[in-house]
């Protein structure tokens, strides 16, 4: 599929961008936010008159020179749910360019915004603040999946990007709307020398990023942020540094427009659910969607059966848990997530079938047609919905981009295994 940049019109920008949330779910690995809440943010943020376009822009026709800002929601899905719109992520790049033009006299703003990972938050919540600020969103994301923590991004592991400053930003606490918003900022930075025979600054190398993390998290516990923040960080001053190799995955918001508008023009077709496995044969791979060797190799059926449970437990910014699936094979399958599907166990196996960095990605046949789901979409509070007991589901694993084989991805994924229990070795789609 070659990239050439999109213009959304305003009177398109709903409906575009729920094309990107579609494609954004399945190829989210269960994570990066719900299906539900994006449409949620569309349906709030679209409400009454939409002016200006919205510009995709290919990472090629950036120029040298040009900056751009990394933008998230992070938290617990459940918690980020009850996001109505992209103002927490404003405020705080406001805030960033405060403290830039405090350090920096030739500080000339940004040109770009950039999203951290693919999800359907995730990549709808950076083109709606692209949107409400006026600027371009790149198609490029950190990771060419969703991910639990932004050691597993690109960004600063890959790309050495610096992590100072890092702005978390709550909210708006003020819930009478003719009053002022009311937001509660944290910015966190690190210091510190580098490390013996490297060039490379303390806040740049491999491991900053893990340690913004083991800062980041415990301020989600704070009442107020509510297991959720608006997350900015990572500045480039030149995005033609994300050009380098695996230093960003080029190209996704474009294929999750194109994934979402084949699954969004199936739905319902004809008043029946879609067979699934045709469409995916037929539609995914005669457009050639998974064909780039530099994002997705393969996609595969893994194994098919009936939801039999799932439950979860929210805590330290987390929704961590298993969903159990009764397989038509007669086996057993265990997703183990956290946020994101990170492992696919079968009973009969004495290893996964699927793990990390590779994607778990499902379908399922549920009454509303809905069928792309995100884990925090299948959930009830910490059990599966009644709803959804029972239902046909579809589980698929997909060859991870092959910006997770740097050496310093693989041991910051082994680094998150490690903490669900998991000590073996990786057991990747490359072998």
């Amino acid at each position: 599929m070659t990239n050439c940049g999109v213009e959304i019109l305003p009177d398109e920008l709903q409906n575009e961008l729920q094309k990107i949330a579609y494609g954004a779910c399945f190829l989210g690995s269960g994570g990066g936010g719900g299906l539900k809440t994006s449409f949620g943010y569309l349906d709030t943020y679209c409400t009454g008159d939409i002016t200006g376009n919205l510009k995709i822009t290919d990472l090629k026709e950036a120029k040298a020179g040009e900056s751009g800002i990394v933008v998230a929601y992070m938290g617990a899905p459940q918690k980020v749910d009850t996001v109505k719109c992209p103002d927490a992520i404003c405020k705080g790049i406001e805030r960033f360019k405060e403290e830039m033009k405090g350090k920096d006299q030739n500080f000339k703003g940004i040109d770009y915004i950039i999203p951290i990972e693919i999800g359907a938050v995730s990549m709808v919540s950076a083109c709606l603040t692209a949107h409400k600020l006026g600027k371009p969103v790149l198609d490029v994301d950190g990771a060419g999946r969703a991910v639990p923590t932004l050691d597993l991004i690109t960004y600063t592991t890959n790309a050495h990007a610096s992590v100072n400053p890092t702005f978390l930003c709550s909210e708006n606490e003020n819930k009478d709307p003719n009053k002022d918003p009311l937001y509660r900022q944290i910015k966190l930075e690190i210091f510190g020398d580098k490390k013996p025979d490297s060039d490379i600054p303390f806040d740049k190398d491999s491991d900053a990023a893990s340690k913004m993390e083991s800062l980041a998290r415990p301020v989600l516990n704070m009442p107020e942020f509510d297991q959720k923040a608006g997350l900015v960080m990572w500045y480039f001053e030149d995005v033609t540094k994300l050009m380098d190799e695996h230093a960003s995955v080029k190209g996704t918001l474009t294929l999750c427009r194109e994934l979402g508008g084949i699954i969004q023009s199936e739905k319902g077709k004809n008043g029946a659910f879609p067979d699934i496995k045709k469409m995916f044969s037929e539609k995914l791979f005669s457009e050639k969607l998974f064909s780039d060797k530099s994002i997705y190799p393969f996609i595969k059926e893994i194994c098919r059966g009936k939801l039999d449970s799932a439950t979860t437990l929210t805590a330290g910014g987390f929704d961590a848990g298993v969903i159990t699936i009764k397989g038509d094979s007669g086996h057993l399958y265990k997703i183990i997530f956290q946020n994101e599907s990170l492992i696919l166990w079968d009973s009969n196996s004495d290893k996964p079938l699927v793990m990390a960095p590779d994607l778990i990605s499902y379908l399922i046949e549920d009454d509303e047609g809905q069928y792309v789901f995100s884990n925090g979409d299948i959930m009830d509070g910490d059990a599966l919905k009644k709803d959804l007991h029972e239902k046909e589901i579809f589980v698929y694993g997909i060859a991870a981009p092959k910006v997770f084989l740097t050496p310093e991805m693989q041991r910051n994924i082994m680094r998150v295994l490690n903490a669900l229990g998991y000590y073996g070795k990786i057991e990747s789609f490359y072998g």
